[in-house]
């Protein structure tokens, strides 16, 4: 599974034990998609307390897309992230006390919906969900008092199916140029006798564990990587010839990006 399809993969998991449960799944449930206008959200929710598998109106439900998310241990950037799940129990009171209705308080299916949680791992967690504390929040929208909402709020662990780990800074070796003593990484381009050019200095990258990735390297102070059309990639010893800050970062095929080394060549 790509990084980029876990979160999504989470949602559709808890949709789905939400709708296998013998209760809550005669009702209506609804995935609320990151982006989703409030207009795509309205109708959803329309749908959500329409009528459900036992034919009754008034009450459903939305599963909310993943928003909040934090360092589940600040000393490991990269790992795990803590995340937020939220479930949406919406009820319009007038449909569901009415003679299709449900009758049943959304309060109760929201109830439900946490035992069922608690006692859940969705597919790319850790470990069953934590309720917040509250883990149920009640509220009524300004703009439909007939519409109650009741949010479940939980915590979980995302699992590392690919955990990011960073390729090594590359090392910059130079040939050709002196170098200054105040900073090893700062080289002075000797002048030629022939109408004050610089001479050359030979620029050597190695990066050991980048293979079977590649390394790319810019000359004018932009970022070297592959969607910059003035970065090279790096097949061999370069020949500096004129000042510039000599930037490099190397790129593993199953890791991220390196921290950039960088090479200052004057006159």
């Amino acid at each position: 599974m790509e990084y980029k399809d876990l979160w999504p993969a989470i949602q559709r998991d808890i949709l789905g034990c939400l709708q296998a449960d013998p209760f809550i799944g005669t009702r209506q449930g609804q995935s609320v998609e990151p982006g989703d206008v409030e207009s795509v959200i309205a109708t959803k929710v329309q749908k959500a307390i329409g009528a459900g598998l036992d034919g009754r109106v008034g009450v459903g439900f939305l599963v909310l897309p993943i928003e909040e998310a934090s360092d589940e241990n600040a000393s490991m950037p990269g790992g795990p992230l803590k995340l937020t799940i939220r479930v949406r129990f919406v009820e319009n009171v007038v449909f569901n006390h009415g003679p299709n209705g449900t009758n049943t308080p959304i309060r109760i299916y929201a109830a439900c919906g946490v035992k069922l949680l608690k006692l859940y791992t969705p597919v790319g967690l850790t470990q069953s969900l934590v309720p917040a504390n509250p883990v149920i929040y009640e509220f009524t929208p300004d703009r439909d008092n007939n519409l109650r909402v009741g949010q479940l709020k939980f915590h979980a662990s995302e699992a590392d199916f690919r955990p990011f780990i960073r390729v090594s800074r590359p090392q910059i070796l130079c040939s050709g140029a002196l170098a200054s003593a105040a900073n090893p990484n700062s080289y002075q381009l000797a002048l030629s006798q022939v109408e004050g050019l610089a001479a050359g200095a030979t620029v050597t990258v190695t990066a050991p564990d980048a293979d079977p990735g590649q390394i790319y390297y810019t000359t004018d102070n932009s970022h070297p990587y592959q969607g910059n059309a003035a970065a090279q990639v790096y097949n061999g010893p370069v020949t500096i010839t004129q000042p510039c800050l000599f930037r490099v970062r190397a790129f593993g095929r199953n890791k991220t990006g390196s921290d950039t080394a960088a090479a200052n060549f004057y006159q």
